[in-house]
């Protein structure tokens, strides 16, 4: 369950390691694809960010690795065009040097440049001394990629339900909007919905869903162009990554995001898809989260609300790079909504991917930024899991 970028890749990977088994994946959109994987900004990520005893580091770079090279095999669009992080102030210098270690650690190419290096990459950007420089973290389109692994699961002999939406558990069986199936096994990568389904068979006990709402500014037609992507140093104790400067794969810039709290699940248009069931149990989290500040709830929130305005993410876009101005960012891009996984018994975000299963079901829980990029290995990796649990029954 879940036509997104780590369901496909999953139904995909089962169908290979059991090519007699009969493997189908439901989705409940009518396209493949519709919610985070089919709503980011398309950039593969390197693997530096991460700590390296996490499973993100790991499938960041090699899921970096065997996307580019799909892509290429494939003939699919990639934007070479790597990704600057810079300094803002001397209060940053320590945070590069711990990404730059992270890097070395994890087997990431990553380049440590002086101030006028990164200008020579990109004459525009604003860095204090020194910045990091990323030769491979690129730009794919994420549809492209989607499409292409969809006509490759359809080849390989997995069944496509599209339109076809989980409506609860029955005893061994699973009901959907098309009729009632039987399977013998249960796969969740349901994404926003994923908590919920596990709760279904008897998972996700302290585990909840917590929706954050991502938007970009696009770059205006004729705006300045930029060379590479520009990110700040990210706060270490949010799962964020700030607001950046991203070139999508035809070249267009967008500057973002936020992630703002979402009061329901896919609250991506004013009130389109408005669940008040959604809505009262996400608006009683978070004011919960809210008066105990649990992980720095209050200061995010309220520091995310303020980038509903276009100034306000213009103004931290300049401290990146010259020449960026309100006239060239003045429209939001389609929004996105990401499915952030908290700890409701200790109270704090889950900062690497989650998931939980036995003989009868598993439950891809959290498989948040950068879930693209990490798809394919992550997806193997999963399908090692869900092997060594049913051996185990």
């Amino acid at each position: 369950m879940g036509g997104g970028i780590i369901g496909i890749s999953l139904a995909r990977e089962l169908r290979r390691r059991h090519p007699g088994a009969s493997v189908t994946l439901l989705e409940k959109e009518p396209a493949w694809g519709q919610h985070a994987s089919g709503r980011n900004s398309g950039v593969l990520h390197a693997g530096f960010y991460y700590a390296a005893d996490s499973l993100k580091a790991r499938f960041t770079r090699d899921g970096n690795s065997q996307l580019t090279s799909y892509c290429a095999a494939r003939g699919l669009p990639i934007n070479r065009c790597g990704k600057l992080v810079v300094a803002r102030t001397a209060a940053d210098l320590p945070g590069l040097a711990e990404l730059l270690r992270r890097g070395r650690v994890n087997g990431v190419p990553l380049d440590d440049i002086t101030a006028a290096e990164a200008r020579a990459l990109e004459p525009r950007v604003k860095t204090h001394e020194r910045a990091l420089y990323s030769p491979t973290t690129s730009s794919i389109d994420p549809h492209a990629v989607l499409n292409a692994f969809v006509a490759d699961v359809q080849a390989e002999g997995v069944t496509l339900l599209p339109g076809t939406g989980y409506l609860g558990r029955a005893g061994s069986a699973v009901r959907t909007t098309s009729g009632t199936l039987a399977p013998g096994y249960v796969v969740n990568a349901a994404g926003l919905h994923a908590d919920r389904i596990a709760r279904d068979w008897g998972f996700s006990e302290r585990w909840r869903i917590l929706p954050f709402k991502g938007l970009y500014l696009e770059g205006a037609t004729g705006s300045p162009p930029f060379r590479t992507h520009i990110y700040p140093v990210p706060d270490p104790q949010q799962p964020f990554l700030g607001v950046h400067v991203t070139i999508h794969v035809d070249g267009v810039v967008t500057l973002g995001p936020t992630a703002i709290p979402a009061f329901w699940r896919e609250q991506y248009s004013g009130w389109s898809r408005f669940s008040l069931r959604d809505m009262l149990e996400i608006l009683t989290r978070e004011a919960g989260l809210l008066l105990r500040n649990n992980f720095g709830f209050r200061t995010l929130a309220f520091d995310e609300m303020g980038k509903y305005r276009p100034g306000r993410i213009v103004a931290l876009g300049r401290e990146l790079a010259e020449g960026i101005r309100p006239e060239h960012f003045r429209h939001w891009g389609r929004a996105g909504i990401r499915a952030q996984l908290v700890d409701i018994r200790e109270r704090r975000l889950e900062m690497d991917f989650k998931f939980e299963g036995d003989d009868r079901s598993f439950h891809v829980l959290n498989a948040v930024s950068p879930g693209f990029t990490c798809a394919l290995p992550f997806a193997a990796y999963l399908a090692e899991r869900i092997g060594e649990l049913r051996r185990e029954s």
